[in-house]
């Protein structure tokens, strides 16, 4: 009986050092779990700092999810000698590429694109990016609906699925289909399925677990024996389809149309008047520069004509000459400068007897000469002391 209390004591004391070692352990796991997880968040935030600082020394322009499978991308060199820039995709080999690089057509889905270039300082660096490229938005045609039966149908992503949305009210209810291989798809609704109502339709591409964007959505009106598929008539005009009788109600129906032309009419008005004025300032000044040129002396090459030279401006209806100037000018001289008498200079005995040779009248052969300056007058006259 004491050989079984002791080894009881001994086998719950095994037990109790257990608990506490297992315990020990599950804190210094939950412990080091803790640690762990901020050493990942730190490199984490480092990686995504170091990430931001290569795309902004490459001034590289790249969205992290995109519906265009041949992205352009643009970028620069960063290094001083222009060495380039290269980039892999999906761990295929690097290609050098120059700004604006296309992407070649992407499949849906992830991609690695991984650009080495050398920065500023020399160093080659290497910069990971992922593009998630997601398929186009379907487009939705106008629906065709027969009777109370409606048929959606339109384009989108070749062999992927096609996701339907349709509200009316609170009611929101979807409908699913494949897109064939020439990105053509479509939906019936049968009668019954619809009740008379305003309906809104949307809807979406997936394909490989990727969704694409909302289609533009599209409203119709189903019941009352007439439906209208917003946004999606075609609206003409034609004078012919006008009832004139109606014409009243029209108006009365849509005041805006009255404060529409009566705004036409006043701004026509407006721009009447503008060109009026600048049509009459436009005469006026032609008016001026006519009286201008009959009042104001004319001008010939820069020099103001006499009062004779625009008359026979005038009467000739041609500038004057030169030759006319230099006649004009002569006359004027002749007329403004009075005649001139010849002095007579008066010699006497004493003075012709000293220099004789000087007014001598024949030259030294004796002959008369025809000098002017030689021919003189001589009068003999008596004079008392």
């Amino acid at each position: 009986m004491f050989k079984k209390i002791i080894i009881t004591i001994i086998l719950s004391v095994i037990l109790l050092e257990s608990k506490g070692i297992f315990a020990q352990q599950s804190v210094d796991d939950v412990i080091g779990t803790v640690k762990t997880e901020s050493v990942i968040s730190d490199l984490d935030q480092k990686e995504a700092q170091r990430e931001e600082s290569f795309t902004n020394l490459l001034k590289l322009n790249i969205p992290s999810q995109t519906n265009n499978p041949s992205l352009i991308l643009t970028f620069i060199d960063p290094s001083e000698e222009k060495k380039g820039v290269q980039l892999e995709i999906d761990s295929k080999s690097f290609i050098t590429i120059t700004s604006p690089y296309t992407l070649p057509a992407l499949s849906i889905g992830d991609h690695i694109l991984k650009f080495k270039f050398v920065d500023n300082v020399g160093t080659t660096q290497l910069l990971e990016k992922t593009l998630i490229v997601l398929p186009r938005a379907p487009i939705i045609n106008a629906p065709t609906i027969n009777d109370s039966s409606v048929l959606v149908y339109g384009t989108g992503l070749a062999n992927s699925e096609i996701i339907l949305v349709m509200s009316s009210g609170l009611n929101i209810f979807t409908k699913q289909s494949t897109i064939d291989g020439e990105g053509k798809w479509s939906i019936p609704f049968e009668a019954g399925e619809l009740v008379d109502g305003t309906y809104s339709l949307t809807g979406y591409v997936r394909k490989y677990g990727y969704s694409s964007d909302p289609a533009e959505p599209i409203t119709f009106i189903l019941g009352e024996g007439t439906t209208n598929i917003a946004g999606t008539n075609t609206n003409t005009f034609a004078f012919k389809n006008v009832d004139v009788s109606k014409l009243g109600k029209f108006v009365s129906d849509n005041p805006d149309i009255i404060a529409l032309v009566a705004g036409f009419f006043v701004l026509g008005f407006l721009v009447s008047f503008l060109l009026s004025l600048i049509f009459k300032n436009t005469d006026n000044d032609k008016d001026i520069e006519k009286m201008r040129k009959e009042v104001v002396k004319p001008k010939t090459e820069g020099k103001e004509l006499t009062l004779k030279e625009k008359l026979l401006l005038d009467k000739k209806g041609e500038k004057p000459s030169v030759e006319d100037k230099k006649n004009e000018k002569a006359e004027i001289k002749k007329e403004e400068e009075p005649e001139l008498k010849e002095e007579e200079k008066i010699v006497t005995k004493i003075d012709f007897l000293r220099d004789f040779k000087n007014f001598d009248p024949d030259n030294a052969k004796g002959k008369e000469s025809n000098n002017p300056q030689r021919k003189i007058k001589i009068s003999l006259t008596s004079k008392k002391d």
